[in-house]
């Protein structure tokens, strides 16, 4: 472990809430690494090659001022991880009035450090189970050498296997997800790791005939958390079973199914959305074009676009239709009429109807 000026300075940063004295901070060859006065940044200290050399705490008076370099009056600790010196703090000023309080900013300085260290470890595993899933996600077939590289991460699962992909709204912080990933480990059998900005991918053991509406209930749940504990919104796609190690299939239409969420909190099973997967698949010209075709002649009149919106959105239904719009029954029949005439489209046939939701469906997946 080396020390580096950008953990010394939060160091210095931390002791300066407790303390009032300078500070310096030295590396392992008794160079001043981070300090509260920076003119002294980069200077030699004799008092801190001596702690090194000794693995003690050294007291300096005005004394050792006159013969060591770069000194001045106060006390020298030792910082020590696993046991080995990684450089030194120094506390400025009177040594009867500083040593009673010196080994509490040793202890705190070794406690940042360790944290330091921890967090580092911590993101190393996680861009490193990120890495592996990249891999695993591309593959066509699993070695014996990748399952077992697969265990070295804590992974496993065995088949069947299912994809699932996790969007988070707003952005979410680092505290948050890890608070997300620790809920998800606990009430599933699964393995979860973070998926660029605000999203992750979870790899879930099937275990049971049931376990579709199983997975559905505990993600209900999960949204139900993170939205009353975590202020966070939770949109998710699931794929479906893969019946070996082999995910690839499983991940891509996961993916589909988070791509045509139409809500937020949405939670989306890929088989059950063949019709809006068949829609996202069409080219983004056509789609313009059909929203072109069958809506622009409704805009003049916006009435009637939001009438024929709520009229698919209660299912054709013409009284439920009327009281959601706060209409006569008549005014619903005529606005229907006048969408015909505009559109060639009559509302109340199959074709038409389709026609009319794939355009809508088009122009926004919110709107219905």
């Amino acid at each position: 472990m080396e020390l580096t000026a950008q953990l010394g300075t939060k160091i210095i940063g931390e002791a300066k809430k407790l303390i009032n004295e300078n500070i310096i901070i030295t590396n392992t060859d008794a160079i001043i690494i981070a300090s509260t006065d920076p003119s002294r940044i980069g200077d030699f200290h004799e008092g801190a090659k001596i702690t090194i050399e000794n693995n003690s705490i050294t007291i300096l008076t005005k004394e050792h001022q006159k013969k060591l370099a770069g000194i001045r009056p106060g006390v020298n600790l030792p910082i020590s991880i696993d046991q080995n010196v990684i450089g030194v703090i120094g506390i400025t000023g009177d040594p009867s009035e500083i040593t009673p309080f010196a080994s509490l900013m040793q202890k705190m300085t070794e406690l940042l450090i360790q944290e330091s260290i921890y967090v580092r470890e911590a993101e190393w595993k996680s861009r490193s189970l990120e890495n592996f899933f990249l891999e695993w996600i591309q593959l066509e077939s699993v070695s014996s050498e990748f399952i077992q590289r697969a265990e070295v991460f804590g992974i496993t699962h065995t088949a069947p296997l299912r994809c699932t992909l996790i969007d988070i709204k707003p952005k979410v912080k680092n505290y948050q997800l890890q608070e997300l990933i620790n809920w998800l480990e606990l009430h599933l059998t699964s393995t979860i790791v973070r998926w660029g900005n605000n999203r992750l991918l979870m790899i879930t053991k099937e275990v049971a005939r049931n376990s579709k509406q199983y997975l559905k209930t505990k993600l209900e749940k999960f949204q139900t958390y993170a939205n009353s504990q975590l202020s966070l919104t939770i949109a998710i796609g699931i794929g479906p079973v893969v019946k070996d190690k082999v995910i690839k299939p499983s991940y891509q239409k996961a993916e589909k199914a988070i791509r045509v969420a139409r809500n937020a909190d949405d939670i989306n099973f890929f088989e059950d959305l063949l019709l809006e997967i068949c829609l996202d698949d069409i080219d983004a010209e056509l789609k313009q074009s059909l929203i072109q075709q069958i809506l622009k002649p409704l805009q003049p009149e916006a009435d009637l676009l939001q009438t024929l919106i709520s009229y698919l959105h209660h299912d054709l239904h013409i009284k439920k239709t009327a009281a959601n719009l706060h209409i006569h029954i008549n005014t619903l029949h005529y606005r229907l009429k006048r969408i015909e005439q505009l559109t060639n489209l009559n509302p109340k046939e199959t074709y038409s109807i389709t026609t009319f939701y794939t355009a809508l469906y088009f122009l926004d997946k919110k709107t219905i």
